[in-house]
């Protein structure tokens, strides 16, 4: 890591000094893969490695607006028509323009449903994107750090663009058709609903997680009638530590939480995401940072690149069986994505050791029978957002060529969409994007920054590398024929 880029991550931690970390902040999910990376270049795991780009969601942090108004987010900016060929800001050094169209705000009206539909912003001509890729550039007015479809439309989140720390936060539908931004909703940050979500984990830290088992963990619920947020009881008691938080995962009517440092020691809880009450609670194996995904069948737990010192890779929780079991044993081997749908669950597993071979792998049912393993050498190792699922295909985004162990000139040539088969993982280049810089493409997608919806591949960039503190712009990827 350069000098320069210390510095300009030092001064983005002085920006967010003093601010609340919200839970499921995605500056943590950034911070995995700048822990991964570094691991895997040799390089030895500093402070400031580990937090390099903590501006990226600074207004995910914004925890102590109450304000529940909702608004237009006007002026929202129209994409290209996905027939014809559409552009993107290409990659610099500098930071971000704001989208001339965004200037003017239309004001906030609880009444209103609509946004404001402009012209699009100006965009280089040499920089278009394919036939079947369409992008809109997001108003600067707002900070965006999210997508979500968990509640059957897709969401855009955020929060008012401000340097006041208790500013609220907001969430904004999205017209998979047409890329327009609709009427915001603005709120408390710890609400579960402004991700689309009835219930969500309070992370309580009187003391800044500075003594053992003093940082609590209690459920939020959203009435569903009213729309209020009741935080009920304490439900796990943890540590805080640099490689230890809580990790959730939704899926099959339940919402899991795990922490691997509790008063209990490692441990998931199975919680309804109707009531908010807690169904189950698991004695776990000692996993730092695991990645996780749920469904009808339980929970799943990957042993990630944090190097967990357990005989296993990947292990499954059935629902109300209070037993984990061992589904890849192998103590040498690393998770870097998992997808679950109602049945399957997909995993992208590596050697822990060079890290620079991803094999694609598929369970099947709660007995986790293996459908299929493949080696896959074309997608980049490390931590990715991959989405879909039986019916759409695995999507992703990826460097190509991927990054070796050592850096080469001729790597990261570009950004390929890729769609895989969700029964053999066969790889198909879906689109292929502008490359970003070397550290944003090697750390890939972060978790809520892609989307698969009504039939198209949605995914939040921000392609310019200096001052981000937010998305700037959403593409759309229509399969190819």
């Amino acid at each position: 890591m350069t000098d320069d880029m210390e510095e300009r991550l030092r001064a983005a931690l002085r920006d967010r000094a003093g601010v609340p970390v919200a839970a499921g902040d995605p500056v943590v999910a950034v911070q995995d893969r700048m822990r991964r990376r570094s691991r895997r270049r040799g390089i030895a795991v500093g402070s400031s490695a580990a937090v390099c780009v903590a501006g990226i969601a600074i207004a995910a942090t914004a925890l102590a607006g109450n304000d529940t108004s909702s608004g237009p987010i006007g002026p929202a900016v129209t994409s290209s028509n996905p027939a014809t060929a559409a552009a993107t800001a290409a990659p610099t050094t500098t930071p971000p323009t704001s989208p001339a169209a965004s200037s003017t705000v239309a004001s906030p009206s609880p009444t209103s449903i609509a946004s404001a539909v402009v012209a699009p912003s100006s965009i280089p001509p040499s920089t278009t994107l394919p036939p079947n890729v369409s992008r809109v550039a997001l108003p600067s007015t707002y900070t965006f750090f999210g997508l979500s479809t968990d509640s059957g439309s897709m969401l855009l989140t955020g929060a008012v663009t401000s340097t006041d720390p208790n500013v609220p936060c907001i969430r904004t539908p999205t017209d998979a058709a047409t890329l327009t931004l609709g009427a915001v909703t603005t709120g408390s940050c710890a609400d579960p609903e402004l991700s689309g979500e009835r219930v969500a984990i309070d992370v309580i830290n009187p003391d800044g997680g500075s003594l053992a088992f003093t940082t609590s963990i209690a459920i939020t619920v959203t009435d569903p009638k009213t729309g209020t947020p009741k935080t009920g009881p304490v439900v796990m008691r943890i540590s805080e530590a640099s490689d230890t938080y809580p990790v959730v995962a939704y899926g099959g009517g339940s919402m899991w939480v795990y922490d691997v440092d509790t008063s209990n020691g490692p441990e998931a809880i199975q919680v309804s995401t109707t009531t908010g009450k807690v169904e189950d609670v698991v004695r776990t194996p000692q996993l730092y940072r695991p990645i996780m995904a749920a469904n009808g069948d339980g929970l799943w737990l990957g042993n990630s690149i944090e190097g967990s010192p357990v005989a296993g890779t990947v292990f499954h929780v059935v629902p109300g069986s209070h037993v984990v079991t061992t589904v890849v044993p192998s103590p040498s081997d690393a998770v870097d994505w998992l997808v679950a749908d109602a049945g399957h669950v997909w995993a992208g597993i590596r050697p822990n050791s060079s890290g620079t071979q991803l094999s694609l792998w598929r369970f099947d049912g709660p007995t986790a029978r293996v459908a299929f393993h493949t080696p896959e050498p074309t997608l980049q190792a490390g931590t990715n957002s991959v989405v879909g699922d039986e019916h759409d295909g695995l999507w992703l985004t990826t460097p190509d060529p991927p990054f070796g162990d050592f850096l080469s000139p001729a790597d990261n040539q570009h950004l390929d969409v890729v769609k895989l088969d969700a029964d053999t993982g066969k790889p198909t280049v879906e689109a292929v994007l502008p490359p970003l810089d070397q550290l944003a493409a090697e750390m890939q997608t972060a978790s809520g920054q892609a989307a698969f919806s009504q039939g198209s591949y949605f995914l939040l960039q921000s392609p310019s590398v200096g001052g981000y503190t937010g998305f700037t712009q959403l593409l759309r990827v229509m399969p190819l024929p």
